[in-house]
């Protein structure tokens, strides 16, 4: 037996032939309504006149205003965005800074308090505990001189010394 190979062959063809020619009236009726539409839109602008044109603008002007006010927020939040970035930016940066001239500021001085100390310059502690004594002893210079003078003593003479004679006035 001999097997029909056309009828099947045929049957995809036929399939694609009804669906383009499905698609073909469909888009022409698609473009018949788009065509109407356009007609239907030429007839209301003749017959609404100026005031459909005022009606019009009306419209894109609120449009306008909304789509500006809307790009005004959006730029402002962009705007308050970038500059709290930057802020944060700064502070690290200023806080960077900050350590670092704090770590330079140490290193300098310790150079400097080495140096000083080789070369025998006392220390700020050294000169206060110095200024401490010179006040404590000049205080018991103080006092020391504020007593009333006592006669010296006289010591007995040594052997063979002669001893001064006392003057009597």
């Amino acid at each position: 037996m001999a097997t029909r190979s056309k009828p099947q062959a045929r049957s995809p063809i036929r399939k694609a032939r009804v669906r383009a020619t499905t698609a073909q009236s469909a888009a022409g009726g698609a473009v018949q309504q788009i065509w109407l539409a356009g007609m239907g839109a030429i007839a209301r602008a003749q017959k609404e006149g100026p005031g459909a044109f005022q009606d019009a603008v009306a419209e894109g002007f609120k449009l306008l205003s909304r789509s500006r006010a809307s790009a005004e927020k959006r730029i402002r939040e962009a705007f308050a965005s970038a500059q709290s970035t930057m802020q944060t930016r700064v502070e690290g940066v200023r806080d960077h800074a900050g350590e670092t001239w704090d770590n330079l500021e140490a290193l300098f001085q310790g150079r400097v308090r080495r140096a000083l100390r080789q070369i025998g310059v006392p220390s700020s502690e050294e000169v206060r505990l110095l200024t401490r004594r010179v006040a404590g002893l000049n205080e018991a210079v103080k006092k020391l001189a504020a007593r009333p003078a006592r006669p010296a003593r006289r010591r007995p003479a040594a052997r063979g010394q002669r001893v001064p004679a006392r003057r009597r006035g």
